[in-house]
């Protein structure tokens, strides 16, 4: 039972991200592509948060939980156990260090993907994106550039800015469903990236690249 429940932990979620890539890849080129047929990306709180960077947030609180119990129940055969233990709270906090961050960059930008929907018309060339406050349709020439607010890790998290020619602009996290077609479909942006260990949209990000 525990050999089974061990091959579950660890199979399970690479089944899940293999059959991720396996969609993702079948949707987005060939015949398949939203340049090519109509496509919907509809962004859901389930598209939003539950994705293979959560492992990391899991992984994390295992982590915490293990080393909390050794602070308040293991032995330390040291002459300063009480070292011991302040060393080990440490890393109990330190091990919760990329969930937090992970957990509140989500929190921050989900207002900003609750909701949307990117639709694409290829027979027009356009794409329709439903935001929370507003509706657009987008040909070509409208978007002007494309401001990028990101991490720079491995374990990407941020935002874009996409600034229009009409001189208003609307923000779309890296987590919306679609979000990539936009810069696939209009080729040639121009666009600006800028680092941030912690990418939390602010309230006026047009000022944030000044």
């Amino acid at each position: 039972m525990e050999t089974l429940i061990i091959f579950l932990i660890i199979f399970l979620p690479m089944g899940w991200l293999i059959w991720r890539m396996v969609r993702h890849t079948r949707d987005t080129i060939g015949s398949n592509s939203p340049m090519k047929v109509q496509r919907i990306y509809r962004t859901t709180m389930q598209s939003f948060f539950v994705r293979s960077e959560y492992l990391f947030v899991l992984m994390g609180l295992i982590m915490f939980g293990v080393t909390m119990h050794a602070v308040f129940f293991a032995r330390f055969s040291t002459p300063y156990p009480e070292i011991g233990r302040v060393v080990v709270f440490l890393l109990s906090l330190a091990s919760l260090a990329v969930p937090a961050m992970i957990v509140s960059v989500d929190l921050n930008h989900w207002p900003y993907s609750r909701g949307v929907v990117i639709t694409s018309f290829p027979e027009v060339h356009q794409l329709k994106i439903e935001l929370s406050d507003a509706v657009l349709v987008l040909k070509e020439g409208d978007i002007s550039r494309i401001q990028v607010f990101h991490n720079n890790g491995k374990l990407q998290l941020g935002f874009a800015v996409f600034y229009l020619t009409s001189r208003d602009h609307f923000i779309l996290p890296f987590k919306t469903e679609g979000m990539w077609v936009i810069q696939e479909y209009f080729k040639g942006l121009p666009v600006e990236y800028f680092d941030r260990l912690v990418p939390l949209i602010r309230i006026y990000p047009m000022e944030s690249a000044t």
